[in-house]
C-alpha cells in the first residue's frame, strides 16, 4: 500500500472543520486514563480501507499515534513495548496485531471476517500498521466497529476513508458511534 501523504491528505479536512480542537485548559486531564499529553493537541488515529478485486483483498491501513497506541497497549498489561526504538520488544508486532483485531471488528457482506496484521512502519510520531482480509472477491457491504484508544481517550476520533467498487467513502467513530454500516 503506497500510504504517501495520506495522513495529511485525509486528516486535513477534518482539521480545517474544525472537528478536532486543542484542549482549551491547559493540563487539563480529560482522558481516562492518562492526561493530555504535550505530544499532540488531539487524539485521531486515520484508517484507509481498499478494496482490491483483482486479488480479493480488504487492504488496510492504519495511522495512529505511537506513543498513544503505548500507552493503550500497557494498560492492557504488555510489557513497555519501545516501538520505533532499538530496544523494541520481539513481542511488539504480536501485541499491536491481537488490540487491532480486539479494536476493530469487520463484517463483509454480512460475514464478520478475520483480519491477518501484516506489520508495521515508523514516523517519527505516529505508527503505520497494515492489515488485510483475504477472499472478499466483491465488497457489497462493510460493517466496521471501531474502538481504538476509546479506552483510553475519551476525545478520541477514528477515521475510516473507504475506496471499494468506485466509491470514495468516509466514517467518524468516537464515543457516541462505535459501530457504522456502508453499502456499495
Amino acid at each position: 500500500m503506497n500510504r504517501g501523504n495520506t495522513w495529511i491528505a485525509l486528516a486535513g479536512p477534518l482539521l480545517a472543520g474544525g472537528l478536532l480542537m486543542a484542549d482549551a485548559t491547559e493540563g487539563a486531564a480529560r482522558s481516562l486514563v492518562a492526561p493530555r499529553h504535550a505530544a499532540h493537541p488531539f487524539y485521531i488515529s486515520v484508517c484507509q480501507v481498499d478494496h482490491n478485486p483483482d486479488t480479493g483483498a480488504l487492504e488496510m491501513s492504519f495511522r495512529i499515534f505511537m506513543d498513544d497506541l503505548e500507552l493503550a497497549l500497557e494498560a492492557m498489561g504488555t510489557e513497555r513495548l519501545h516501538l520505533g526504538t532499538e530496544r523494541e520488544s520481539e513481542k511488539a508486532d504480536l501485541y499491536i496485531g491481537r488490540y487491532l483485531a480486539r479494536h476493530v471488528v469487520i463484517e463483509i457482506n454480512g460475514r464478520r471476517v478475520s483480519a491477518a496484521f501484516l506489520g508495521k512502519e515508523i514516523d517519527p510520531d505516529a505508527i503505520w500498521c497494515y492489515v488485510e482480509v483475504e477472499n472478499i472477491p466483491v465488497l457489497e457491504s462493510m460493517t466496521m466497529t471501531n474502538t481504538l484508544l476509546l479506552e483510553t481517550y475519551e476525545d478520541q476520533v477514528n477515521l475510516v476513508h473507504v475506496n471499494a467498487n468506485g466509491q470514495k467513502k468516509s466514517l467518524v467513530f468516537d464515543r457516541q458511534q462505535i459501530t457504522q454500516t456502508l453499502d456499495f
